[in-house]
């Protein structure tokens, strides 16, 4: 059965049982009041008859017919104005001298409650009488010196006020029958209304979906937090607080974000827009999707991601967002760009080596074997060089991996790249990033080989040196280039800045001074001797005693 049929039904049968419960306390209310009001309206009736002047002086006579006629033009007239089924007047023997049915006068009352009643007691009861079933009240009449002289009997049938009792029901039933009719349309239209808030799925979809969106989180590697349009977190799996720096136990859902210890904060800047008194729920100009921008945790660098939430209006009222670790955004990089480092320097080292061997080949076809030997000789020392020089001294083979391409790479271009490595890299610090110590090496070669060839120089040098110190590691590269324009001097490492025109360029510089900042380095950018430029960067190993002017950004000499 579909979940609006199960909700139709359900909506249907609490009315049905609502509306039955309260029809039958309605009815009980209704026979207990009218039980109540003729009991006293009997009772009322009897007590006025027992006052009433005649009806004393004619139950003081002895002649019975007087009696029986003053007795009968004093009820007649009440019995008519008040509705009652029947006035039973009896004297002090309890014989019956006046009845609704004449064949009853002169009869007895076999009432054991009667004789209480001339005691001076008055009595309200249920009992079946000569007429049958009634509700009937009962006094005594009193002489002027308070002696009971007779009783009065004032009743109204059962089956009168039962027919008032049906007719009170019949008009609940309608009711009933109304409230029941209401409810199983209003049932519709709340089922309806159900399913399309719940986009057509049934309880036991949602449920899945639910445990598949909780497996999900559990089992993605990145961050994810989502928060509403007040900046309360109403999402966050395990990896989201581990990477706000927060226990893993602990609890944020419904906690605002930025009241949350640690990177909390910066996070909140993010994802969350503060709204106006106007406009509480951000509107859809107002929203901002922020892709990979980063924010530091912890001495970490976490990447953040965020897309807004709307409603079916187009309304904004929450944020989600992805964190992921640049850790290993970074370890993964790093061995993207060892692949195609060596992937290039196979590329080129296959093609050159290739035409050597077309050479070799020819020495000896020739039957030149001395100068093939040398040949082979003075290659084999060559690489012997080359690869003692760049792996051994380097501790990072991304580094030494670069180098090696770039060296073919300006061969190919007609540059000489000279490399100077110096110290032997023993001393390491916890937060040097070599991926990120190569990455702005290349771009600082990438640009000083474009210089060069942009000089048109008939000997175009480029110089790299990698100096290790006690204190940090050192990065230089120079060339004998162009240099640099005074129009492009100032905004160097703004992000877009280029003196080429065409589209792509004017990143690597920036993003050269984003790495030396993250790792609190210093650049500087000096005039060479001679022509040309020179880029130092200096990365320390003991970042907490640098001075303010050293901490990342540049200085021109």
């Amino acid at each position: 059965m579909r979940f609006q049929t199960k909700l139709m039904v359900f909506i249907s049968l609490l009315v049905l049982v609502v509306t039955g419960l309260l029809g039958l306390s309605f009815r009980y209310m209704i026979t207990t009041a009218l039980y109540d009001e003729i009991g006293k309206r009997a009772l009322t009736v009897a007590n006025t008859l027992a006052v009433d002047a005649q009806i004393r002086d004619a139950l003081e006579r002895t002649d019975t017919t007087q009696m029986r006629s003053r007795i009968n033009e004093a009820v007649k007239p009440v019995q008519a104005s008040t509705g009652a089924d029947f006035i039973t007047i009896a004297d002090r023997h309890l014989i019956r001298q006046w009845h609704v049915n004449p064949e009853r006068i002169g009869q007895p009352m076999m009432d054991p409650m009667n004789d209480k009643v001339l005691q001076g007691q008055s009595f309200i009861t249920e009992s079946t009488g000569s007429l049958g079933p009634s509700l009937r009240a009962k006094t005594a009449v009193y002489d002027k010196q308070g002696k009971a002289i007779g009783l009065i009997s004032v009743g109204f049938l059962i089956t009168d006020v039962q027919q008032n009792i049906r007719t009170y029901t019949y008009a609940w039933l309608w009711f009933m029958v109304g409230a029941l009719m209401i409810g199983i349309l209003g049932s519709l239209l709340i089922a309806q209304r159900v399913r399309r808030e719940l986009h057509g799925l049934e309880p036991v979809e949602i449920g899945r979906l639910y445990q598949e969106k909780q497996a999900i989180l559990e089992s993605i590697g990145e961050g994810i937090i989502a928060v509403n349009s007040n900046g309360q977190v109403t999402l966050a799996n395990p990896q989201a607080v581990r990477l706000l720096g927060l226990p893993l136990e602990t609890t944020i859902d419904g906690c605002e974000l930025r009241h949350l210890p640690g990177a909390a904060g910066k996070l909140a800047d993010v994802l969350v827009t503060n709204p106006t008194a106007e406009n509480p729920i951000m509107e859809p100009d107002h929203e901002v999707i922020v892709f990979n921008e980063e924010i530091e945790v912890l001495q970490r660098v976490v990447v953040v991601s965020c897309v807004p939430i709307k409603d079916k209006s187009g309304r904004r009222i929450g944020t989600v967002a992805s964190l992921r670790d640049k850790t290993e955004l970074l370890r993964m990089t790093r061995q993207l760009t060892e692949v195609k480092d060596y992937a290039e320097v196979l590329r080129s080292q296959t093609h050159e080596y290739t035409n050597r061997l077309y050479l070799i080949s020819g020495l000896l076809q020739l039957e030149c074997y001395d100068e093939a030997v040398d040949f082979i000789t003075q290659e084999s020392e060559e690489y012997r060089v080359h690869r003692s020089v760049s792996s051994t001294l380097l501790p990072d083979s991304i580094i030494a991996s670069l180098l090696i391409g770039k060296k073919k790479q300006a061969l190919d271009k007609g540059i000489v790249l000279h490399s100077t490595i110096s110290g032997v890299f023993s001393t390491f610090s916890p937060a040097l990033e070599w991926s990120l110590l190569a990455a702005m090496a290349g771009n600082l070669l990438d640009n000083a080989m474009e210089a060069v060839a942009m000089h048109s120089a008939p000997e175009g040098q480029v110089w790299f040196r990698l100096e290790e110190t006690a204190e940090a590691i050192t990065v230089e590269v120079a060339d004998n280039g162009s240099g640099i324009s005074e129009n492009i001097r100032e905004k160097l490492f703004v992000k877009g800045a280029s003196t080429k025109t065409e589209a792509g360029h004017g990143y690597g510089l920036a993003l050269v001074n984003e790495y030396a900042e993250r790792m609190s380095s210093s650049i500087k950018v000096l005039e060479r001797t001679g022509g040309g430029t020179i880029f130092e960067i200096r990365i320390p190993f003991n970042r907490s005693v640098m001075s303010d002017d050293a901490k990342g950004g540049y200085a021109h000499e």
